[in-house]
């Protein structure tokens, strides 16, 4: 039993410094919705006020969202308030909930790490072969493939965190800070 103890206390590090990330990132992504929002103003008043559209907010906008998206999406499966299809679960008898929210949720992770695991050596070739994005302001393309890639695998580890715990990811029973 003391063996265990250091195990549970690496464990227990482990998932607070990928909560700590996860809310990290959420913050990332708050800060990119504010430069969308920004830029788009901009753009606005740039085109329709000054006559001089710029070539870089529509671009920018594009990368943001990517980001936003998939920075966010770690700690919204982290509180589990993700999108949630529940229609099924809404008509089934009570005892069976439980059973399918676990499939579910063990569905999701491996979907998340599939994901991670086809975007991620894709993201590795981008960078191999310099591939970058087409718009006109091209960034390497490698960047939001990674980014994409961050995204699916924090999200399937937060589903197997809450696989491993008993935790449902049909209601909105975790930590919410």
């Amino acid at each position: 039993m003391t063996g265990d103890m250091p195990r549970v206390v690496w464990a227990a590090r482990l998932a607070a410094a990928h909560d700590f990330l996860s809310r990290l990132s959420f913050k990332v992504a708050a800060a990119c919705l504010a430069i969308i929002v920004c830029s788009y103003c901009y753009e606005v008043v740039a085109r329709y006020f000054f006559n001089a559209p710029t070539t870089w907010a529509g671009p920018l906008v594009s990368y943001m969202l990517c980001a936003v998206v998939f920075l966010a999406a770690p700690d919204l499966t982290r509180k589990n308030v993700h999108i949630v299809i529940n229609v099924l679960l809404e008509k089934m008898p009570p005892r069976h909930v439980a059973h399918l929210q676990r499939i579910i949720t063990a569905v999701s992770a491996a979907t998340c790490f599939l994901g991670t695991w086809i975007i991620g050596t894709t993201a590795v070739l981008q960078y191999k072969q310099g591939i970058e994005t087409i718009l006109t302001w091209a960034i390497p393309k490698w960047l939001l493939s990674a980014m994409i890639a961050y995204g699916l695998l924090s999200s399937g580890i937060h589903f197997l965190r809450h696989l491993a715990s008993g935790g449902s990811t049909h209601e909105s029973t975790a930590d919410v800070s």
